[in-house]
């Protein structure tokens, strides 16, 4: 990478509501990342805007997870397994990450935020890694979370990249790619249902844990917009949306916003978390991108 001043051309560090934060243009596209969290925030492309959704409220401050855009579930995906105390979704979301640097390859631009345990980490998780966050920006975003396991014993985590898409109406859209995927309902807490053969829509609160590794399309016929989430090295998908009732439970939530949100979250999470063996990596990667219907 080049030096963390990066190029005029094509990335600029910028402060936004008090945070650093690096902006990155390429392609007629435009990504903004905060160094909190290593937070992509947003995602722009010159023929189909924003395809992030943020909330209106959410909460920028040291130790406050970013609501909404693509924040980072790291070691843990959800509550931690025996610690109840413990932040949800791990720390990473609300830890400050360093930026590396940028550069140009072809028509996209690259960055790389990295961020590495510490005494207050090794207190909730105690192993020694390193972590990257690695951004190409370009017609599609992509979004890789490398971990390294620099310590002498293998390790197992969790990791998922919360990606909140935005769409015109919930109601209105479809979900494909997930027929035949087996999942676990967290909201009527079955598990191993199947997903039928038609694309999922949605009539009320949603929050599944698919056993899936296929990509996912996620059809907007009032935006005229198909938004695509490719992934790698990633065994589970999410689908999550809090409906009327959940988001008016959410303080960073505005009430009525659950409309024009889904998430659609590469991860790999319980029962497919990561054993990681000393001096080796794992990478997780969603690709999002949007063609006209």
């Amino acid at each position: 990478m080049q030096n963390p001043s990066g190029d005029a051309r094509h990335t600029e560090q910028i402060e936004a509501h008090g945070l650093n934060a690096v902006r990155l243009k390429a392609c007629g596209s435009e990504a903004l990342v905060y160094l909190h969290g290593a937070h992509v925030a947003s995602f722009r492309t010159r023929e189909h805007g924003e395809l992030l959704w943020l909330s209106d409220q959410a909460v920028y401050g040291a130790g406050k997870a970013i609501r909404g855009g693509i924040p980072i579930c790291f070691p843990w995906f959800g509550a931690h397994p025996t610690e109840p105390s413990f932040p949800a979704h791990g720390f990473a979301r609300t830890s400050e990450f360093r930026f590396e640097g940028s550069e140009e390859r072809g028509d996209n631009v690259h960055c790389e935020l990295s961020l590495s345990s510490s005494p207050e980490t090794l207190a909730l998780f105690p192993h020694a890694w390193k972590a990257r966050l690695r951004l190409s920006v370009g017609r599609a975003l992509s979004v890789a979370f490398e971990v390294e396991n620099v310590g002498d014993a293998a390790f197992d985590y969790e990791v998922a990249l919360h990606s909140y898409l935005g769409v015109s109406d919930v109601r209105q859209i479809e979900l494909g790619g997930l027929a035949g995927a087996r999942y676990d309902d967290k909201v009527t807490g079955a598990r191993g249902d199947l997903q039928p053969e038609a694309p999922l829509r949605f009539a009320s609160e949603t929050d599944r844990v698919y056993d899936s590794t296929a990509r996912v399309t996620v059809g907007d016929p009032t935006r005229n917009c198909r938004l695509i989430v490719d992934k790698t090295a990633s065994r589970t998908t999410v689908v999550w949306n809090p409906w009327v009732d959940k988001a008016k439970r959410l303080s960073d939530f505005p009430d009525d916003a659950w409309a024009t949100m889904v998430c659609v979250e590469a991860a790999n999470a319980s029962p497919h978390g990561i054993r990681l063996p000393p001096q080796s990596r794992h990478t997780t990667t969603t690709i999002i991108s949007a063609e006209t219907l």
